[in-house]
């Protein structure tokens, strides 16, 4: 049987590659991040994340053994506080009130997402699921690491967006390497080897996409 880090690396998670086709990076290193950029960022995570907190909460109803339980609680609490610095801190400063972002529209990607995400929620094993959240966490952390460094040099770009994306700079070792663990449990429990890396492949250009809908403003 190989090693859980085989699953890792069929993944492939190639870092530069998406920061290079990241389009809202590109903007933001130009210098051409403006407000309606970052309220549809804001709008974008809020939605997203409302899709998220339902779809952790449901793996770990579906998954309550202390391995898959636990990492499914972990990132279910690390979306909350997200939830809790995005109700308090970001919507506000870009005059957004978090109960008419529950109410609005979707952009296409960001639907595609959120569908694509529930469906993990239902469907998934736990180390399939698992190894999404890896790489969905590896992805997005280093993205707003940079991002984060690139936007606190505008002076257009309000303090608070930048330790908001900033607060995501940490990929979380209970996540980065708890995914092997899990991975472990569903192979033990008889979850098909080619079943484990299939929502994971889908996971950078579903999130190429979501960067590329936020940065465009027309």
């Amino acid at each position: 049987m190989p090693p859980a880090t085989e699953f890792i690396d069929t993944v492939g998670i190639n870092v530069p590659a998406h920061l290079s086709a990241n389009e809202f990076l590109s903007l933001a290193r130009e210098g051409m991040i403006e407000e309606e950029h970052l309220r549809r960022f804001a709008l974008a995570e809020f939605q997203s994340q409302e899709a998220e907190l339902a779809a952790y909460g449901l793996l770990l109803s579906r998954y309550p053994h202390e391995v898959p339980g636990g990492f499914f609680s972990f990132v279910g609490h690390e979306l909350m506080q997200a939830r809790h610095r995005m109700v308090a801190g970001l919507a506000p400063s870009l005059g957004m009130s978090p109960d008419e972002m529950r109410r609005a529209p979707r952009l296409e990607p960001v639907r595609r997402f959120t569908e694509f995400i529930s469906w993990v929620a239902l469907h998934a094993g736990a180390a399939e699921a698992a190894l999404l959240a890896r790489t969905d966490f590896t992805l997005w952390c280093n993205t707003c690491a940079v991002l984060a460094d690139v936007l606190s040099e505008a002076e257009q770009v309000p303090e608070v967006a930048v330790e908001y994306i900033g607060a995501y700079r940490e990929n979380p070792p209970e996540v980065a390497d708890g995914v092997l663990q899990v991975i472990e449990y569903g192979r033990a429990q008889h979850e098909p080897d080619q079943w484990i890396t299939r929502s994971a492949v889908r996971m950078e250009p579903m999130l190429r996409d979501w960067w590329r809908a936020v940065a465009t403003t027309s």
